[in-house]
């Protein structure tokens, strides 16, 4: 099947941000598990499985289409030395995913390939689910103290 080049182009932009939210999650949740943060090392080890199989169905479609993944990321990952830089990190990570996911969807619709605009709306679900948590994350701390954030973390 040969897929419109515009939404496979969009869908493989977003395979980056997959890739780049697996590798940032799985080095945040490995960093607060050394902090002795298990709480926030299980949430964010979740997120870096969750991005690990929105990546496999992205690659998927794209083959489907006729494409080729790219499985380079552009996006830099970088080691964050505290919990809040992170949470800040995490969420402009998944806010231009969230811009990125809404001008695809709208590709699709004009490409009239409603399969990979329906997968796009999926995934701005579950990014729009990640970006409330890490809004009450960083909420908490802003209310709480990071101390007393941390200490929950526990």
């Amino acid at each position: 099947m040969n897929g419109d080049p515009q939404v496979i182009r969009q869908l493989d932009e977003y395979l980056s941000f997959e890739l780049t939210g697996h590798r940032q999650y799985l080095l945040n949740a490995a960093t607060c598990r050394h902090w002795g943060f298990a709480r926030l090392a299980a949430a964010q080890q979740a997120y870096s499985e969750e991005e690990t199989t929105h990546a496999a169905r992205i690659m998927a479609r794209i083959l489907l289409l006729g494409g080729a993944p790219s499985m380079g990321s552009p996006r830099a990952v970088e080691s964050r030395d505290t919990v809040a830089k992170q949470l800040e990190s995490d969420r402009a990570l998944v806010s231009a995913a969230i811009d990125h996911l809404r001008a695809a969807i709208g590709i699709c619709e004009r490409g009239h390939d409603f399969a990979s605009r329906d997968l796009m709306a999926q995934m701005l679900d579950d990014e729009e689910l990640h970006l409330d948590w890490l809004d009450r994350q960083l909420g908490l701390i802003a209310r709480v103290g990071l101390q007393e954030y941390l200490q929950a973390q526990m």
